[in-house]
């Protein structure tokens, strides 16, 4: 006979079953399915219109076609030409970019410099930023410089937005209950504001990643410059319409990779919240 003194104590860890397991690999190749389903439909709905209707090849040319001209510019070596002269303004302009990170955090702890800066912000942010296109041409000439400022103009707004609502969305009764703890200013901003905020940074980083890039190929394609936007518009100027199509598909594939990537940095910033859902 067991007696309450033999008895195990229990230990508040029974209910909790056995430890969750990450995806496996069916289930991440389950749930990549569907869209890998959708493209191969999409390039059978093209194939099955060029050979249907038989379009002048300017027009519209085959899914093969298309590849034969993206292999044959990535053996002459323009593929990563093109790819390092965007990638180089990008990456600098969106290093200088982040300098927005410190000026929203302030910007959003401060009442004044919020009712003094935010109508220009606002302001900026809605104006199309090809429109100072013109304005950088004259200042900069056809240079890297042109493209640089433009990804600093396109992403620097968004995301020092983005880091202005990430403090000011800060739940108050954290702040007081901080304060009645005898939290300081820096100790208070460090262990309260900051952790809060950081999912909005990483989403304002998302953000201005894809601003920046499209503010970079916006003046490529507006000034023929070395890059992929100036390899779709030298494209287009001699009508090699496979070659246009062949980069127009890589710079897709590259905005899903950078998308893809500042997503997982989100999902990385707010991992926090997602640990204290019951």
């Amino acid at each position: 006979m067991t007696t309450a003194a033999t008895m195990p104590a229990p230990t508040g860890t029974e209910h909790l079953g056995p430890p969750r397991k990450g995806p496996t690999l069916w289930k991440r190749l389950r749930s990549h399915a569907p869209g890998f389903i959708s493209l191969v439909v999409f390039f059978g709905i093209w194939q099955s219109a060029v050979v249907l209707t038989d379009p002048n090849p300017l027009i519209l040319p085959s899914p093969r076609a298309v590849l034969e001209a993206f292999l044959t510019a990535v053996e002459d070596g323009q593929v990563w030409e093109a790819m390092k002269a965007s990638a180089g303004p990008l990456a600098i302009g969106m290093a200088v970019s982040m300098i927005a990170i410190p000026i929203g955090l302030l910007i959003g702890l401060s009442p004044y410099l919020d009712l003094i800066t935010s109508p220009y912000l606002w302001g900026f942010y809605a104006l199309p930023n090809i429109s100072f296109a013109p304005l950088l041409i004259l200042i900069t000439g056809f240079s890297t410089a042109t493209s640089i400022w433009m990804v600093i103009l396109s992403a620097a707004v968004p995301l020092c937005l983005s880091c202005k609502d990430g403090v000011q969305t800060v739940d108050g009764s954290l702040v007081r209950a901080a304060r009645s703890f005898g939290a300081g200013r820096l100790s208070l901003f460090v262990k309260v504001i900051l952790p809060c905020a950081m999912p909005f940074v990483a989403s304002g980083v998302r953000n201005a990643i894809s601003r920046g890039f499209v503010g970079l190929l916006s003046v490529e394609l507006l000034i023929g410059a070395n890059g992929i936007g100036g390899e779709v518009i030298q494209s287009a100027r001699v009508y090699d319409t496979a070659r246009m199509l062949a980069f127009i598909f890589l710079l897709i594939v590259i905005a899903l990779i950078l998308v893809s990537a500042s997503r997982r940095l989100e999902v990385w910033a707010s991992r926090w919240r997602e640990e204290v859902v019951i």
